[in-house]
């Protein structure tokens, strides 16, 4: 046990059993009075507001709030900021689920209609996930992956409801998309079936996105 530090503080059962309850809890309370469908979007925080990426998230953000839904993000800036900005100028509820020790991810702009912090991340993702009509991905890094497949395999293996997993910009996602499906091991290892494979659909603009949830 010498040799662990940070995870220390996660042994402590009453703490950690305690916290994780309190989070749920307060998470679903907050789900709970959202009475709009929700999307919830995912991506790079370190996106700037002068990028492509940002403008576009805002935009089609803008335009799924104007329709009626509400928006939900991981609260933080780069395409979290995007998502919470367009809904909050289509005046559609507008939920950011910040994560509590990710320190660079700090917003004070007030574009959050409700918002709340979370110590534990799987805690939020799942927050982030259980009420919403579809996942909006936009490109990201290790954070943006780990959510994206973890949904994944959450529908795949039937644990939760099959709902659009939406990745926009095609050629950032076409290589990952094309391993998935061709690389030389799928037949003994990987994934091969197709109704797993869609499971993902990748798009490049609203009119794809809004077609997508339209039909799910």
């Amino acid at each position: 046990m010498t040799r662990l530090h940070l995870n220390k503080q996660y042994l402590n059962t009453d703490w950690t059993v305690e916290t994780v309850k309190e989070e749920i809890n307060r998470g679903l309370n907050l789900l709970h009075k959202i009475d709009k469908k929700i999307i919830t979007f995912f991506g790079s925080h370190r996106v700037q507001k002068s990028a492509k990426h940002y403008q576009d998230c805002e935009k089609v953000a803008f335009e799924l709030g104007k329709r009626g839904y509400a928006i939900l993000s991981g609260g933080g800036p780069g395409i979290m900021h995007a998502a919470n900005s367009g809904a909050t100028r289509a005046k559609a509820p507008s939920v950011g689920l910040t994560a509590e020790l990710l320190t660079g991810e700090v917003v004070n702009d007030k574009i959050h209609s409700e918002k709340s912090s979370f110590k534990f991340l799987f805690v939020r993702r799942f927050i982030m996930s259980i009420k919403s009509e579809a996942l909006i991905f936009y490109p990201g890094g290790y954070g943006t992956l780990n959510e994206l497949f973890e949904y994944a395999v959450l529908m795949q293996n039937g644990i939760v409801d099959k709902v659009p997993i939406i990745c926009v910009n095609k050629k950032y996602w076409e290589g990952l998309f094309h391993w998935l499906k061709d690389n030389p091991l799928k037949n003994e290892f990987l994934i091969h079936h197709k109704e797993d494979l869609n499971l993902l659909h990748i798009v490049d603009n609203f009119d794809e996105i809004l077609k997508i949830i339209e039909e799910k």
